[in-house]
């Protein structure tokens, strides 16, 4: 199986080829804002990314290249800060945010998209709850998410690649 950890910073992965923007020894160095990437299409079955969709100019772009160097069913992870935290603004250096609609929406076939070819099947989408929010029931948290903060630190999804 072969993987990449897009987006390493320091945590290099034995086994995998591991990019970053920021050069080091066993890191693929590349900016990830210009496209297309220095890798071979339909190359991962598994791709990982934490914390780096967020810090990109344009999020969709960056998922539509990860698909061609993923294989066909491959599965692309994420792990973006969730919008409705405080937590998500500590980088000065975010640009975007995300709750769970924004990957929904994405992986969607949209009519008013001049583009409807699916490319892209939610396989999980975790809300992942703070401390404080992992206290309340589920059904709760969602509820009091709308009128509170604080209560889901991250965003986790996983999608399944399809060509």
């Amino acid at each position: 199986m072969k993987k990449l950890n897009f987006g390493c910073g320091n945590d290099i992965q034995e086994g995998w080829d591991n990019a970053d923007i920021q050069k080091g020894e066993g890191i693929i160095t590349f900016d990830f804002d210009k496209i297309p990437y220095p890798l071979k299409s339909n190359t991962y079955d598994y791709i990982e990314s934490r914390s780096v969709l967020q810090m990109l100019d344009r999020p969709d772009n960056v998922l539509h290249e990860l698909r061609r160097v993923a294989k066909n069913v491959a599965t692309i992870h994420f792990e973006v800060p969730y919008w409705h935290n405080k937590g998500a603004y500590n980088d000065i250096q975010t640009k975007h945010l995300f709750n769970e609609n924004s990957f929904i929406y994405f992986a969607e076939e949209k009519p008013c998209r001049v583009d409807t070819v699916k490319r892209f099947a939610i396989v999980k989408l975790i809300k992942q709850p703070t401390i404080v929010g992992a206290m309340m029931p589920e059904f709760l948290r969602n509820k009091i998410d709308l009128f509170l903060s604080g209560i889901y630190a991250n965003l986790i999804v996983e999608f399944k690649v399809i060509k």
